[in-house]
């Protein structure tokens, strides 16, 4: 059972500070516009709320943004943001192999993202990394031509995961790596009686479990 507890001492940064910052990363990820719109959607807080803590971002040095135009994260912003959004998949994934519901897991890796330290971080991405035998999550980038693999859960945007669910691409789906094309190539697989080309950007938000 994962025990997750607060680390002693004040935190540089709160919680909604860094769920904002979380969120401006995963949007500049998705190459999506910084707007206050975006980040209003993406939340489900009013705009009105959304201003208010950007000016606060933007007073502690987080952001640049001034109304009406496109925020960009400072380096400070983007260290803080990239580092709860790492610590926020990783935790979807330890979850996930631990048996913890699918539909679940994203709300509990929200609330206990701000409270995992590097240290433990570390301990739960060395668990989730394949041991010597090949056993383990991988992302379906990194399976070998021929291999196969059964799916654990996919990353991404409500209308990519649905596209590929849509395609036969669901938990716990037993698939096949035909062809993993080299550096930015697609990968091919065969699933069921079907063979599919993903591009390797949606392929790398794919974790599979290999040797089962």
């Amino acid at each position: 059972m994962l025990m997750v507890h607060a680390m002693p001492g004040k935190k540089d940064t709160t919680e909604s500070v860094e769920e904002y910052l979380e969120t401006l990363s995963r949007l500049k990820e998705k190459k999506k516009d910084l707007t206050t719109t975006n980040i209003s959607k993406d939340l489900g807080i009013s705009p009105s709320s959304v201003s208010e803590m950007l000016r606060r971002l933007s007073r502690e040095g987080y952001i640049l943004h001034k109304p009406y135009r496109q925020i960009t994260l400072t380096r400070k912003g983007e260290r803080v943001g990239g580092k709860t959004l790492r610590k926020h998949r990783v935790l979807e994934r330890f979850l996930l192999g631990m048996g913890f519901s699918r539909s679940k897991i994203h709300k509990e890796a929200c609330k206990l993202e701000h409270y995992v330290s590097d240290e433990l971080e570390g301990i739960m991405k060395h668990k989730l990394e394949p041991p010597k035998e090949g056993k383990g999550v991988l992302s379906l980038i990194d399976i070998r031509n021929g291999e196969s693999c059964s799916i654990l859960s996919i990353e991404g945007g409500r209308s990519s995961v649905r596209r590929l669910e849509d395609m036969g691409l669901t938990p716990g789906t037993r698939i096949t790596v035909k062809k993993s094309a080299p550096f930015s190539g697609p990968v091919e697989i065969c699933v069921r009686d079907s063979c599919l080309v993903i591009g390797r950007g949606m392929a790398s938000r794919i974790f599979v479990l290999v040797g089962d």
